[in-house]
This record gives structure tokens, C-alpha cells and sequence, in this order.
């Protein structure tokens, strides 16, 4: 091989595993989060690249030689980080939907606002869990785990352009899941509001001379913070399992993938 022959395999596979991590960045959270500059993302994706790049060498990938096969084991590798990066998400979209339960329940639908992070309106909820979760895992160094879980992505789906995905329900199990957890875990405020409805519209029966409408919306908003409050003891515990799932939805990503 000549030097040339060389310099060409080596630069091909650095984008091949650049690809693959430029993938995961772009969805995961945290490090995909709209506020992160763009050159900072790759700039990431590089530095990771850099550090793996004698790791992923060593196994002697085959790499096409031809454009066409080139390119479309690139989409490969992009399209392998997307879905990483996008069952890593999932647990952004759980704590999400649970804020937004709660936050139908206490009356914040309409307080709703724009979220910086990701550039949709998002529930005030959703935002305090998920900003508490991203401190807890920070914290932990559950970060850590995520790059080693994306790192372990290549002894299951090597850099070759025959190996695709095969379990296509799996996909759909995993959404299935995504709902039953955030139901799961808006549950208890949830539940504490809809009974504290209940309250309300009995003491309505009885004093027919009480404006429930004064009365209903800061006896909501006040008991779902209390609510709210008595729980945080539990938070962590219930993001540390959370994480647990998605971290084994991503291990049976890799047992399903066919090679």
C-alpha cells in the first residue's frame, strides 16, 4: 500500500467515525441541546473521534474503495448515531411528558412557554424535572456512561455496509414504553390533583354558594407544588431507574442489529 493509499484509508475511516458520533450529538441530550454552538458539537464529536481512532483502527475495518459504496456506508454511520442518539432522548421525552401531565392537571397548559434549549414550547413541569435530571446525571457523571455505551455501539455494529437493522417492532415497543413511563411518573401529582378535584367539587355541593372557579385554581396550584415538594426526595431515585431503561433500550439496540 502506498503512502497515498494509506493517508486515503486513514482519512476515510476518521469521517466514518466521525459520522457515527456527529450522529449521537445531534439528538442526545445535553450535548445536542439547541444552546451548544454547532462548532462546538463537532468540535466534540473530533476530540471523541481523535481518542477512539487508534481503538477502531486496530480492528482493520473494511473500507470500500469505490465513491458510491463509500458514501452509503456514511449514511450507515450517521444513520446508526441518529438512533443512538435518539432512544438516548427518549428519556428527555419522558420527563417531558410527565411535566406536561402535571402541568394540565395544576392549570399551567396555558403558562406554557417557548423552551431555549430545544426551540419548542414546552411545560413549565417538564422544564423543572428535566433541568433537576440533567443536574442529577451531571453530577453522577452519567455522561460518562452514555460515551461508553456509544463506544460499545462498535463491537455490535462495526463500520460495514451490510450490517442493518432487523428488529423493527422493537421501535415500536420502545414508544409504547416512552408513554406507560411518563404516565408512570406523573402519576402521583397527578393522581393527588384529580382527588383534590374531587374534594372541590364536593365542598361546591355543599356551599352552592361558593364561586369554584376563585377557588379551584390556587387551591390546585398550591396543593401540586406541595405535592411536588414532598416528593423530591424520591426524584433521583426515579431518574437513576429511568436511566437504567434507557440504557438497556439501547444494549438490545445493539443485540437486534443484525451483522
Amino acid at each position: 500500500m502506498s503512502l497515498a493509499q494509506l493517508l486515503q484509508w486513514n482519512l476515510s475511516l476518521f469521517i466514518l467515525i466521525l459520522s457515527r458520533w456527529a450522529g449521537m450529538i445531534m439528538l442526545a441530550p445535553v450535548f445536542g441541546a439547541r444552546g451548544v454552538p454547532g462548532l462546538v458539537r463537532l468540535g466534540l464529536a473530533a476530540s471523541i473521534t481523535l481518542i477512539l481512532y487508534p481503538l477502531i483502527h486496530a480492528a482493520n475495518p473494511s473500507i470500500p474503495n469505490e465513491l458510491f459504496p463509500y458514501v452509503a456506508v456514511v449514511i450507515k454511520e450517521v444513520l446508526v448515531g441518529l438512533v443512538i442518539g435518539f432512544l438516548i432522548y427518549l428519556l428527555t421525552a419522558i420527563l417531558q411528558g410527565a411535566g406536561q401531565l402535571i402541568d394540565f392537571q395544576m392549570g399551567f397548559t396555558m403558562g406554557a412557554a417557548i423552551d431555549p434549549v430545544y426551540g419548542v414550547q414546552s411545560p413549565m413541569m417538564g422544564n423543572f424535572q428535566m433541568i433537576l435530571a440533567t443536574m442529577l446525571l451531571l453530577s453522577t457523571n452519567s455522561h460518562h456512561y452514555l460515551i461508553a455505551a456509544m463506544v460499545k455501539s462498535y463491537a455490535y455494529i462495526p463500520i460495514n455496509p451490510t450490517n442493518l437493522p432487523s428488529n423493527y417492532l422493537f421501535y415500536a415497543q420502545i414508544i409504547g414504553q416512552v408513554f406507560s413511563l411518563a404516565v408512570q411518573l406523573g402519576m402521583p401529582i397527578f393522581g393527588a390533583l384529580l382527588v383534590s378535584d374531587v374534594g372541590v367539587g364536593l365542598l361546591s355541593r355543599t356551599v352552592p354558594q361558593l364561586n369554584i372557579f376563585s377557588v379551584i385554581f390556587p387551591v390546585k396550584i398550591v396543593f401540586g407544588l406541595l405535592i411536588l415538594f414532598l416528593s423530591l426526595p424520591f426524584f433521583g431515585e426515579a431518574v437513576a431507574n429511568l436511566f437504567n431503561i434507557n440504557m438497556s433500550w439501547v444494549l438490545k439496540l445493539y443485540q437486534g442489529w443484525k451483522q
